[in-house]
């Protein structure tokens, strides 16, 4: 008799680079939050790459846009949807 593999959920949360969590891990205000998106264009040479915003009553968004907004250095922002939130501590987006 064979017993069934044990099912092992997958992790889904992103991790963020070390880097881009020590910028973040600075610039925090007490209040802050830094919202997540993600390049969703599956066309796109940088699909899946990561942005992230500072949320907070100090800053220039009190909530999370849908989408990242226009930047005329980094182009249109429509390819990166909102995906969650940075857990600055364990480096994931949550």
């Amino acid at each position: 008799m064979t017993t069934a593999p044990e099912f092992v959920a997958p992790d889904y949360r992103t991790p963020v680079t070390s880097e881009a969590l020590a910028q973040m891990r600075e610039r925090t205000l007490p209040g802050d939050r830094w919202a997540a998106y993600q390049n969703m264009d599956l066309g796109h040479p940088h699909c899946g790459d990561l942005r992230f915003i500072v949320i907070g009553e100090e800053r220039t968004f009190h909530t999370a846009p849908p989408r990242y907004p226009d930047h005329p250095e980094l182009g249109l922002g429509w390819r990166y949807s909102f995906i969650g939130w940075v857990d600055l501590e364990k480096g994931v987006v949550l």
